[in-house]
């Protein structure tokens, strides 16, 4: 059998010119391709399970060494490695990544991209995944399962207004960033159904690795919000010139993480948009209370089952 080696399971790197922030996810597997491409649904739920019976590099001083520049970083007890640095001339690609004492950990190939992504959009979309631009039955735990688990990510469905909406933001010149409930186990479904789709390219954010045990027990996240609120906060203050639209749906907490976040920032918040996946009683009096407060301040809340290609135009 195989020794578990170390494999750089997702990376991301975003400049605004003169600081870079780096995050990525350390494991320890005996795999080393994630493809999901052309899977059977057997093997879908093999990858998947290996993914949550993959080790966690916990602690680790990680090098990454760039064309221009190697710095350190050390992962969390998730085994993420996630920061902001400044450099003297920010790098172009990622070239090779070792765990301190030489131990060189694995790149996949087509799971990101290594090079550092400048942005000279003047808007910025965050959108979510899950039961926004992907049907994935959050609200339906038996489906959700069978949905996850079994299904191939050739025949998982988008939710269709949805993705021409960001699809449109794209084309007119707008950058995507995803951010994200689902763990990071998840990264390569979630990235290849991206590219299956077709979607803008960008980072993706999720939420810290989890084992098998920890789903086999029902252990619970800390508040759901928390990570899409500290990681909207990172973005925007990296990016403290440009414009946001906020996209995602009512299945868990995209409404109320949203008003938040326009609250914390009114001036690069410009719209939100959230979809209607389910009929939510606690979501709509949220909308009731504050889309006049929100139009007050300039920005658009816009709440509904579906919606026009063109409603921000």
């Amino acid at each position: 059998m195989r020794k578990r080696k170390p494999v750089l399971l997702s990376f991301h790197a975003i400049s605004n010119g003169s600081t870079t922030l780096l995050f990525g996810q350390l494991i320890f597997t005996r795999y080393r391709k994630f493809s999901f491409t052309g899977y059977s649904w057997m093997e879908t739920f093999r990858r998947i399970t290996a993914l949550y019976l993959a080790n966690r590099c916990r602690g680790c001083t990680v090098e990454l060494v760039f064309d221009s520049a190697t710095i350190q970083m050390r992962t969390d007890r998730n085994g993420l490695f996630f920061g902001k640095r400044k450099f003297k001339k920010t790098p172009a690609s990622l070239k090779e990544v070792r765990i301190y004492g030489n131990t060189d950990v694995y790149i996949p190939e087509n799971l990101y991209t290594r090079n550092v992504r400048h942005l000279d959009a003047h808007t910025l979309v965050v959108s979510d995944i899950d039961d926004t631009l992907l049907h994935s039955f959050i609200s339906n735990k038996l489906l959700k399962f069978q949905t996850l688990m079994l299904t191939r990510v050739e025949k998982r469905k988008t939710v269709d207004n949805m993705v021409r909406l960001v699809n449109r933001l794209h084309e007119e010149g707008a950058a995507l960033f995803y951010l994200s409930n689902s763990e990071q186990n998840l990264y390569p479904l979630i990235y290849r159904f991206l590219r299956q789709n077709n979607l803008p390219a960008g980072p993706v954010f999720l939420k810290h690795f989890r084992k098998m045990h920890h789903v086999l027990t029902g252990q619970k996240f800390p508040r759901k919000d928390l990570h899409k609120l500290e990681i909207l906060e990172e973005i925007i203050q990296l990016f403290p010139a440009k414009n946001f639209v906020l996209v995602g749906d009512n299945t868990q907490n995209d409404l109320s993480i949203y008003v938040q976040a326009a609250t914390d920032y009114p001036k690069q918040i410009t719209e939100i948009v959230i979809r209607r996946a389910v009929e939510s009683k606690r979501n709509q009096m949220i909308v009731d209370k504050v889309t006049e407060e929100l139009k007050s301040r300039g920005i658009g809340l816009h709440y509904a089952g579906s919606f026009p290609e063109n409603l921000l135009q």
